[in-house]
């Protein structure tokens, strides 16, 4: 077993989920239940494969996933018993995404999908199972990525729910609002990665980590390969360089961008 200090390790996600020493070790198990679908997680940049990355650096070798991808809630209570619970996971992250209702056209809640979180919620606290929940980036501010009135109001839904149950909120919105004009936000998926590095910030910061170690890894993160998904892909850092002789240049990122790797520089 490996024993770390919260104040540390760039991340520690284990049983006890407070601060002070936390013992973790290979075989504890962490479920993750999403709205939505893995794939572009485990891109080099992306919040899965940086925290996988982080636990590996820890000691602990052994994945530790119950993964529940894609999933609408009422999908997610009903097989929470047999794939998660069953488990034993020291925690469960809850990230509801919009797979329950239409995005761009269900903006009132429905009751079905406050009262099977509620379920799911209870079911894990009365399993001892740590809990965090996640608001979507997708809402209604000025500010967000993709601003949608009708994500707002189930976001809103969420925070009531950890409120009610004590339960750590991760409110991704109101994250990407705070950050938006701190990264190289584009409008498309050059901002995928990049989203996934402030998420797993996010997490490291539930589980009770200092600003500087989060900053510190944030900072880290900036220069690993992949985070900008436009063709080639390249490091946040390196984007912003590329970004900025493209400008100097009078010419679009993308074409500046493939045209000067290709020719070795950057």
């Amino acid at each position: 077993m490996t024993k770390i200090t919260a104040v540390g390790l760039a991340l520690v996600l284990g049983a006890g989920f407070a601060l002070g020493e936390i013992s973790i070790k290979d075989g504890d198990q962490i479920a993750v239940l999403s709205g939505q679908g893995f794939p572009y997680a485990w891109s080099p940049s992306g919040y899965m494969r940086l925290l996988a990355d982080e636990l590996a650096k820890a000691g602990v070798k052994k994945a530790p996933w119950i993964f529940l991808d894609g999933q609408k809630t009422e999908q997610m209570l009903a097989r929470l018993d047999s794939d998660v619970i069953a488990k034993k996971p020291v925690l469960a992250l809850i990230i509801p995404g919009t797979r329950d209702y239409n995005a761009f056209a269900q903006r009132s809640v429905d009751e079905s999908f406050t009262k099977n979180l509620e379920a799911i919620i209870t079911k894990l606290e009365a399993a001892h199972i740590k809990t965090v929940l996640v608001t979507s980036y997708a809402s209604n501010s000025d500010l967000a990525f993709s601003p949608n009135q009708n994500v707002g109001e189930h976001n809103d839904a969420i925070r009531v729910l950890a409120k009610a149950h004590g339960l750590t909120l991760i409110d991704f919105v109101k994250v990407v609002d705070a950050e938006k004009k701190l990264v190289p936000f584009d409008g498309s998926l050059a901002a995928k990665a990049v989203e996934g590095q402030m998420f797993a910030g996010e997490v490291l910061r539930s589980l009770g980590f200092r600003e500087q170690e989060i900053a510190a890894c944030r900072q880290a993160w900036l220069d690993t390969p992949g985070a900008i998904q436009l063709p080639p892909s390249v490091s946040a850092n390196t984007y912003e360089k590329l970004k900025a002789g493209a400008k100097a240049s009078g010419v679009e990122v993308g074409p500046y961008m493939t045209e000067t790797l290709r020719n070795g520089l950057k």
